[in-house]
């Protein structure tokens, strides 16, 4: 009931990989080892490509996309997803729309990308001019405007394999290249790696096929396609597969009911917490993720002990903060709205006249657990349409306290990590809060003041960067060490 952070995830995951297969499509088959684009563009195949997504080999759902030749003006490559998720008993459809505007040279020139889930509607669109791309944000009825600074040839990852594929790549030959994710708003090497061909079963039938290994923000990508560009499959973790088919098959029944997001992304322990209430110190030993994705969490609440085994010790503990950190998590951002006039107003309206950051701090923790319906949702929305909205999960619940805490006045930022519930430890996202010269740690999803001791955090910030928390995903095992009461 409390988590979907990991859905926005795997989201993130099927889009890089979903995208990408966008290009791939266009490979043909030149001299020797290489794979190359023909020479002549106008060859590019017009009819719309058809793939199904699977999770541990259930289908989840399906992708359709096509690719446009404008001629001297360029490429248009539209995408239509659906996607069919359980998570917490509920089922949700997901629906994606991509579509992406590149030159001569597959450089990006703008974008549009929309998410519309059972609640929310979230729409991103970019247009690039010169070193600067103008985006908006429509989230609901409430619209955001910002300008990202961009390097003059701007790749998007999706364009980046049509780019290199023109030039050639060798077996064994590994190419990177620097690209930009339109979704999550970052800037990262993408590298790709020619690995051979093998035979790949696929729907039955054996096709002897080049294999592309490409890694983006550390998300690994296995794709198999044919001398003439087809893709026929792609795997990436967290037990996700695409493979070609027909429309028909595509458009059948998935099978995603059978799949249980919540379970399937739960972190089983060695050994059960006995009663987390009065827990005062957790010891935890950590394999499938390394230490250096802690080493800057660590804190009087978060300790590493070991880096050999990895060790962790957890509490309650404050952490001291430091005075220049303040300013940076008091300002605004894409979701955390905390300057917008709507979260303001209902912060004054919360809070009255407060000013003591403990008292603000338990009045939001209880306000925000009592307002929100507690439902699993999908979504990227921001505070103000969460505000609007009143539905959602530990997302949801951490967006709208930080934004209220933040227009208060009260330094907030965000963890995102696991939390132990019901025998399992789940993925989960919870606010920060500075009081009395003390970072804190508040839990508003469970109406937790301060937030239990079962709360390991991986990923900091105003969720920008939820492509780190992605490696972790069905890898971490927890062996529980020792319990203080």
């Amino acid at each position: 009931m409390k988590k979907r952070i990991y859905l926005i995830a795997l989201v993130l995951v099927w889009l890089f990989l979903s995208g990408r297969l966008f290009y791939m499509t266009y490979f043909h088959g030149g001299s020797g080892s290489y794979l190359s684009l023909a020479s002549g563009m106008r060859e590019l195949p017009s009819e719309s490509e058809w793939m199904n997504i699977f999770l541990d080999g259930k289908k989840m759902g399906h992708t359709v996309y096509s690719i446009e030749n404008q001629g001297a003006n360029g490429y248009t490559i539209k995408s239509s997803s659906n996607l069919n998720v359980v998570f917490g008993g509920l089922e949700s459809e997901i629906h994606l729309e991509n579509s992406a505007i590149m030159d001569t040279s597959f450089r990006l020139q703008a974008f549009s990308f929309w998410m519309v889930s059972d609640q929310y509607t979230t729409h991103v669109q970019g247009q690039k001019y010169g070193t600067t791309m103008a985006l908006e944000f429509i989230q609901g009825k409430d619209t955001t405007r910002t300008e990202l600074t961009v390097p003059q040839d701007l790749y998007t990852y999706t364009a980046i394999q049509p780019m290199i594929a023109s030039k050639g790549i060798l077996e064994g030959q590994t190419v990177r290249v620097p690209a930009y994710d339109a979704m999550s708003n970052e800037m990262a090497d993408v590298t790709i790696t020619h690995e051979g061909k093998e035979f790949v079963t696929v729907a039955g039938e054996k096709h002897f096929l080049n294999k592309l290994r490409i890694e983006f923000k550390s998300i690994p990508s296995i794709m198999w396609l044919d001398d003439n560009g087809i893709t026929y499959k792609e795997e990436t973790i967290m037990g996700m597969m695409m493979e070609r088919t027909t429309p028909e098959l595509a458009l059948a029944k998935s099978e995603a009911g059978q799949v249980d997001l919540l379970n399937g992304f739960a972190v089983i322990p060695s050994y059960p917490i006995s009663n987390t209430k009065k827990l005062k110190e957790l010891k935890i030993g950590l394999s499938g993720v390394t230490p250096d994705v802690l080493v800057g969490l660590s804190s009087e609440r978060q300790k590493i002990v070991s880096e050999d085994p990895f060790v962790v010790a957890l509490s309650q503990a404050a952490t001291p903060l430091n005075p220049d950190e303040q300013g940076l998590h008091l300002k605004a951002s894409d979701m955390v709205q905390s300057d917008h006039e709507v979260i303001r107003e209902k912060a004054i309206q919360i809070l009255g006249g407060e000013k003591k950051a403990i008292a603000i701090s338990h009045t939001l923790t209880k306000w925000v657990y009592n307002y929100l319906e507690k439902k699993p949702v999908a979504s990227i929305s921001g505070a103000v349409d969460i505000l609007n909205t009143g539905v959602g999960d530990c997302t949801e619940h951490t967006t709208l306290y930080t934004a209220l805490s933040r227009a208060a006045g009260v330094p907030t930022k965000i963890h995102i990590g696991l939390v132990y519930l019901q025998g399992r430890f789940l993925f989960h996202a919870w606010p920060v809060v500075a009081i009395d010269g003390e970072w804190v740690d508040v839990d508003p999803s469970l109406n937790q003041f301060p937030a239990d001791a079962t709360h390991i955090a991986l990923v900091e910030g105003d969720f920008e960067n939820l492509t780190n928390l992605i490696p972790v995903l069905g890898n971490v095992e927890i062996e529980i060490l020792e319990q203080v009461y």
